[in-house]
């Protein structure tokens, strides 16, 4: 089994730029941009909402997703994605209009 390093967040701090969230990562050695779609945030929880509030709030769940993407060496050019097929695919009841949470794992 290889262990792969821990990513952590680091700076700079989470920000909002045009559509997207964009929080930074760390394994200690490398930095990526994380760029979370706005469709991304607003799947996080309900009421869906786009806002910086709820991109600092789960920052940590988003780089859980990260990671996740670069230990499967999807990252491209320094740089991971995190959409909303991402976000939604960390539940397992299916998705109702029922105020959601997600699972932090």
């Amino acid at each position: 089994m290889v262990d792969h390093p821990e990513i952590t967040l680091c700076e700079p701090a989470p920000f909002l730029y045009h559509e997207n969230g964009q929080i930074a990562v760390t394994d200690g050695s490398q930095v990526w941009s994380v760029i979370v779609t706005c469709e991304a945030i607003r799947a996080i929880a309900n009421p869906p909402e786009m806002s910086l509030r709820r991109l600092t709030l789960n920052a940590n769940f988003l780089t859980g997703l990260a990671a996740a993407a670069i230990s499967r060496g999807e990252d491209i050019g320094g740089k991971v994605f995190v959409s909303e097929s991402d976000v939604l695919s960390t539940r397992t009841l299916p998705v109702s209009s029922e105020a959601l949470t997600p699972l932090h794992r």
